[in-house]
C-alpha cells in the first residue's frame, strides 16, 4: 500500500464556524453531579476518578458497553500525550480522512466536542477510529483484552504532560474557567484531581497490558526521537502494509511543524483550540518546574514508578 504526496491535501476551512465553548445545560447531560472546585476547576466523579464535565453519566456507561469490531482502532492517552499526532498518524495510514483531523475519528466519552450518539457509532463506516482518554479499567468497549479491536496507548513523561496540560486547561470552559496558579495545578496533578485522575495509576494500566495482542504501548519521546520506525511499528500493528516511500511520506506529513501549520491539523474549527500545540519537544518542563519542584516529583516518580520496568526521558 502507498501513500501519494498529494494524500491529506484539503480545503480552505477558515469559513466553517468554530466549535463553540462547553456548556454544562447543552453538553454535561445531568449538571447535579458536577462538582467546582478551588479557583473555579469544573469536574464529575466516575468509578472513584476525576473527570471532565462533558462526560456525562449515561454517556461513559454507553462507552463501556458499545460493541467492538476487529476493524476499529483506539487510540488511546492521558491528555497531552501525544494523543493528537498519533490520531494523524493513524489517519494518515488507514487513508480514513474527514473534512478536518476531528473530522476523521470518534470521541465516544465526549458530549461536547463529538456529540455523536450510539446509533451513530455503530453506523460509522469502517474501519472505525476512535480516542479515548479512559485508563485500562475505564476503556471504550469494556476490557480491551476481551474485544477484537486494537488499542494503541501513547504516553509520555509526566512532567511535560502536567506543564502541558495547565497551559492547555486554564482559563478553559471545560475547566470551569480555572484561574488557579502553577503550584497550585502541580499539587491538583500530584494528587491525582486533574481530569483522568492519577497519572501513574492511569499509565500504569496501559503499561501493564502491553504484551496483550491487541495493545500497543508507545511512548511519545520514542515516536519523536525515531518517528519512521515508530510509525512502521504502528502500521504493521495495525496489519497494514506499507512501503518505505509511503511510511517516508507520512512521516513527513506528520511533522509536528507542518501539523501546528495545516488547516486540517490545526483543530481550528474549536474555538477554543487556538494554543492547540505548544512546544512539542521534551523537556519543556524545565522552564515551568522550580527546583524544589523538580526534587519532591522526582521522588515521588521514582517511589510510584519502581519496579514497574517503565521509565521515561524528561530531557
Amino acid at each position: 500500500m502507498t501513500v501519494t504526496p498529494e494524500a491529506g491535501v484539503h480545503s480552505d476551512l477558515s469559513q466553517q464556524p468554530a466549535v463553540a465553548e462547553y456548556r454544562d445545560e447543552e453538553h454535561g447531560e445531568s449538571v447535579g453531579d458536577i462538582t467546582i472546585g478551588e479557583f473555579g476547576y469544573k469536574y464529575r466523579i466516575h468509578d472513584g476518578r476525576v473527570m471532565p464535565p462533558f462526560i456525562g453519566a449515561e454517556r461513559y456507561k454507553m462507552t463501556r458497553s458499545l460493541p467492538m469490531k476487529s476493524t476499529d482502532i483506539c487510540f488511546v492517552s492521558w491528555p497531552r500525550s501525544g494523543s493528537t499526532w498519533l490520531s494523524y498518524i493513524i489517519v494518515l495510514l488507514t487513508g480514513v480522512e474527514g473534512e478536518t483531523l476531528r473530522d476523521s475519528f470518534h470521541w465516544p466519552e465526549s458530549g461536547w466536542l463529538y456529540e455523536r450518539d450510539e446509533a451513530a457509532l455503530r453506523d460509522a463506516k469502517d474501519p472505525r477510529i476512535f480516542a479515548s482518554h479512559m485508563p485500562f479499567d475505564m476503556a471504550l468497549g469494556g476490557n480491551p483484552t476481551k474485544t477484537p479491536a486494537r488499542y494503541i496507548y501513547i504516553s509520555r513523561n509526566p512532567k511535560d504532560v502536567c506543564t502541558s496540560c495547565y497551559y492547555f486547561d486554564r482559563e478553559k470552559s471545560w475547566s470551569g474557567w480555572y484561574s488557579g496558579s502553577w503550584k497550585h495545578w502541580l499539587n491538583m496533578f500530584i494528587e491525582g484531581q486533574c481530569h483522568r485522575g492519577d497519572w501513574f495509576d492511569h499509565v500504569l494500566s496501559w503499561w501493564e497490558q502491553r504484551d496483550a495482542k491487541n495493545v500497543l504501548f508507545l511512548k511519545y519521546e520514542d515516536l519523536l526521537t525515531d518517528p519512521k520506525s515508530k510509525i512502521r511499528e504502528i502500521s504493521q500493528f495495525l496489519g497494514l502494509d506499507h512501503d518505505d516511500a509511503a511510511l517516508e511520506i507520512i512521516t513527513k506529513k506528520a511533522s509536528f511543524g507542518l501539523m501546528k501549520k495545516s488547516k486540517f491539523t490545526g483543530m481550528g474549527d474549536i474555538k477554543e483550540a487556538g494554543d492547540f500545540y505548544r512546544e512539542g519537544r521534551i523537556g519543556s518542563w524545565k522552564d515551568q518546574f522550580t527546583v524544589a519542584q523538580n526534587d519532591a516529583f522526582d521522588k515521588l516518580y521514582r517511589s510510584r514508578m519502581a519496579g514497574s520496568g517503565l521509565d521515561f526521558d524528561f530531557e
